[in-house]
């Protein structure tokens, strides 16, 4: 598996038939051989997250098809407004909160993220990967206490829907902009799932929120299963 670091909360994941590369907005993607199958995650709107760059890819492979969150409304009309063709209708998937859908020989699971959209959960050629979007543990300082205890109990409920279970990579966001609490979704995430290869995103380029987090206690115990990103375009051989 061979997973590149995009921009922001964007990954491709390689594997040996498969190409899964998940909330693209920027950056230079690699290009793949004929022979694979690419397959293109968005999990909300939100346009750090989505863009409608991502069809142009519609064209330059064989084998291609976009899962889009529940909040990515599209239809003819719009594409043609924006110059996107029609055909790209035919390769979408819509997938809803907490559902599972399948296509050939790939499943994808969703969780209900805690702002918009889904979480994926990924299973092809015998491999896991999870990519959290934007359901995360946000904890808000200055936030009235109820919405901030609303968001935990929220969290913690998906991430039980997914407790212990094996992941061969992870994405999950660690965002420096939650101040004292950026941790605590990652934190969640490695206690109740096991995960080969965790990378942090969502970080708005501020990398140096990784070795902070390896510094702190929760990360010195799992610095095993934590990559370090300092730049776009970063490759991982797992």
């Amino acid at each position: 598996m061979k997973v590149t670091y995009l921009y922001h909360s964007g990954f491709a994941v390689e594997l040996q038939k498969h190409v899964l590369i998940f909330d693209y907005i920027q950056g230079k993607l690699p290009v793949w051989d004929q022979d694979k199958t690419i397959l293109f995650f968005a999990s909300h709107k939100h346009q750090d997250h989505f863009v409608l760059q991502i069809f142009d890819y519609f064209s330059q492979y064989k084998n291609i098809h976009y899962f889009l969150g529940p909040d990515i409304r599209l239809n003819e009309n719009y594409l043609k407004r924006r110059g996107v063709e029609e055909a790209v209708l035919s390769a979408i998937t819509r997938v809803g909160k907490r559902t599972v859908v399948r296509r050939e020989d790939v499943s994808v699971e969703t969780l209900r993220s805690t702002d918009e959209g889904v979480a994926f959960v990924v299973s092809a050629e015998g491999q896991t990967i999870y990519h959290a979007g934007d359901l995360n543990w946000w904890h808000w300082e200055g936030e009235e206490p109820a919405w901030n205890a609303r968001m935990k109990q929220d969290y913690q409920e998906e991430i039980e829907r997914i407790s212990g279970r094996h992941f061969d990579a992870a994405f999950v966001p660690l965002d420096p902009r939650l101040g004292e609490s950026f941790h605590l979704g990652l934190k969640l995430f490695l206690e109740q799932t096991r995960a080969d290869a965790v990378f942090p995103m969502h970080m708005w380029e501020d990398y140096a929120v990784i070795p902070r987090f390896l510094a702190c206690e929760t990360g010195r115990k799992y610095a095993g299963q934590v990559r370090e990103i300092t730049a776009a375009g970063q490759e991982f051989e797992l």
